[in-house]
């Protein structure tokens, strides 16, 4: 799978001496804390190298809404984020977590030795970056909660290769995730157990239909 072949890049990326091209700065956060307010002027990136993380951003009335979450082998950073001047957008550790932080403009640029392995790196985070913007909005642009619900338990049984996984977000943060009211979509959930379409044990999901062509 693509996402087991970056794992085994970045993981061996001592081996390969692309380390010595980033040279990043290893950090480590506690659950709860704030990882990068996204302010102009910052030019770094983060490669999470474990744990989950969140950006956020607050809407008029003050409510939080979950844009994206990233685990293992994603990629946070303020050159990723659309550039609104009244709009602040932040990160922050739903688990612990250790992030590698590295200046974005040596990810794109590469080495004066123009090294494979380094633009192996380059394209391999701008497709994960892309992929997961293109996920979320696929999963947003579903009308009702169910298929909202369904279209992001493909997506997971995709990526794991498998019908049984377990739901990566608490429920709240699913729900603000997806855009919907909790109570519905728990409503949902229980539905679609006595339609016979999952099997749920908390965040345990078995997919019991086929997934869509």
């Amino acid at each position: 799978m693509i996402r087991n072949k970056f794992e085994t890049l970045f993981n061996n990326i001592d081996l390969m001496g692309v380390r010595e091209c980033f040279q990043p700065v290893k950090k480590e956060y506690a659950k709860g804390e704030n990882i990068t307010i996204s302010l102009p002027g910052n030019n770094n990136i983060g490669i999470i190298t474990g744990g989950t993380v969140y950006l956020v951003t607050i809407n008029c009335d003050g409510q939080r809404r979950i844009l994206e979450y990233y685990t293992n082998g994603d990629i946070i950073g303020q050159e990723l984020l659309p550039g609104f001047e009244n709009k602040v957008f932040y990160f922050f550790a739903k688990s612990a977590c250790t992030i590698e932080f590295i200046k974005y403009n040596k990810l794109i640029t590469p080495c004066k030795n123009n090294c494979s392995k380094h633009i192996a790196l380059i394209d391999e985070f701008m497709r994960k970056q892309d992929e997961k913007q293109i996920i979320h909005l696929d999963i947003l642009m579903q009308k009702s909660v169910r298929d909202k619900l369904i279209t992001f338990f493909e997506y997971l049984s995709a990526k794991k290769g498998t019908a049984k996984f377990t739901v990566p977000l608490p429920f709240t943060d699913l729900a603000d995730y997806l855009s919907v009211d909790r109570s519905a979509m728990m409503r949902e959930l229980t539905k679609m157990n006595n339609d016979n379409i999952i099997i749920s044990n908390k965040r345990k999901i078995t997919l019991l239909k086929e997934l869509k062509e």
